[in-house]
Order: C-alpha cells, then structure tokens, then sequence
C-alpha cells in the first residue's frame, strides 16, 4: 500500500476475555499494514478478571465503562477512534497477517462504505465438528456475500470495517440489542452504500458458543431472536443471548 494509506482504528469490545483478548491482539501486531498507521482500542465492560490488564500490554487505549452491552462498547470506541477506518473486531477472534491491508485495498474504492472478511474456525477439533465447523463457515461467507450482492448486506461483527464518517452519520449500532446488531448495523451500510466480502481478508474465530449450546440449541437461539428483531420488532437484551463465559 502507498503511504496515502488510511488510518486505521481497531476496535475490540470486551467482557471477562482474559482467556482469548492476547491471542487476538497478537494478531493485530503483526499485520503487514504500517503500525504507525493503525490504532488498537479495547472497550471492556468492567470485566471482574484480568482482561483490561492484558490488553494494556498491546492497545493504544483500553476504555473501561460501566454498561453491558456490545453495541455500546462499539460505539464508545467509535467516538473515541481517530481513524478514517472503522474496524470492529470479536475478541476472540485473529486476523490473518494481510487482514487489515487487503481491507484497505478494497476502501480504495471510494463507493464501498462497508465491508467484512472471510470467516474460518479457529480450533482444532474432532473430525465430525471440522466438517461442521467448515460448512457452517461456508454458509456464513456465502450468505454475506450473497446479500451484499442485492444490496442488503448481512454482515457479522465478527470483523466487520466501515468508514467513521458514514457510522456516525447512520448513529452506529443500536444499543438496545444483544443480538442482531451487527445484521441491523450492515442492513443500515447497504442502504448507504457498497458493501462487500473482502474474501482475500481472512479472520479465524473461535466456536465457543456452539460448543457450549450445542449446535441445535445455538441455531434455534440466534433465529429466535432474529424473528423478535426482524418480524416483531422487538429488542432482545443480554437475558435472551447472554455472554458465554470461559470454563
């Protein structure tokens, strides 16, 4: 990339991540993409463990607030970044080494407004569950790049980019969900502008919740709760999709 890179700001939202925040800031140390271009903020939710302690050994800024609630801590980070580019990342997620680079060859393009990578498992596990493990994966690249080609995308926050300008201008995620926020916030992108599947930016995450629910129960738990947000139009919070704390 030429030095008319964009500057870049990171932003992990966190709560009680201890055992998975350094894995994922790892990653975001070793990208290619130029360092004195990028920012890493971590917005924690008064975890009780040692996540913010770990995560001021890699980030420029940890933020610490009171509320529960992943959208206000994306949004906390929204207002505190300097960057051009927004990238919203999960902490137990890690970016592939070109992640962030390949991301803005595609913001090059001065239509796209919004963007996600493309999604792998992140553990090892027995060979039934990695076969499951790479459909499910499949299925969620295919639906985001099939929804972003008719304009209405559907994109996880897993590692998810916009320009800040567009995120405040749309007033960023809705923080009265603890569930389809990221599905609400891209549908909001789409109506803005070009959305995309970068699928050269590459991000491993971890399967943890479908691990702990069991994969039927995890299914019918998300579309639960999207039929209340899309068909009812009502807000499920942290009681109806709660956080998946570490064993």
């Amino acid at each position: 990339m030429s030095t008319k890179d964009p500057f870049v700001s990171i932003i992990v939202p966190t709560f009680c991540e201890e055992k998975n925040i350094e894995w994922c800031l790892r990653s975001l140390k070793t990208q290619r993409f130029d360092a004195n271009n990028t920012e890493i903020i971590v917005v924690d939710s008064d975890s009780s463990d040692d996540t913010r302690a770990i995560a001021k050994r890699y980030a420029d800024k940890v933020i610490n607030i009171k509320e529960r609630g992943v959208s206000k801590a994306r949004n906390v980070g929204a207002q505190a970044a300097k960057g051009e580019i927004l990238l919203f990342l999960d902490a137990d997620t890690i970016l592939d080494t070109r992640f962030v680079d390949e991301m803005c060859r595609s913001f090059t393009d001065s239509k796209v407004v919004c963007l996600t990578g493309s999604l792998a498992g992140l553990e090892n596990l027995g060979m039934f569950d990695n076969v499951f493990r790479f459909f499910h994966y499949t299925l969620l690249n295919q639906v985001a790049s099939f929804t972003a080609h008719l304009g209405f995308p559907f994109f996880p926050t897993v590692c998810c980019a916009c320009r800040k300008s567009l995120f405040h201008q749309k007033g960023g995620f809705d923080e009265g969900l603890a569930i389809a926020e990221d599905l609400v916030f891209s549908l909001k992108m789409g109506r803005a502008g070009k959305c995309l599947v970068n699928k050269q930016a590459k991000a491993y995450t971890s399967l943890r919740r479908i691990k702990k629910n069991g994969r039927m129960k995890n299914y019918l738990l998300y579309f639960r709760n999207y039929f209340k947000v899309f068909i009812l139009n009502q807000k499920p919070w942290i009681h109806d999709f709660p956080h998946t704390a570490e064993n």
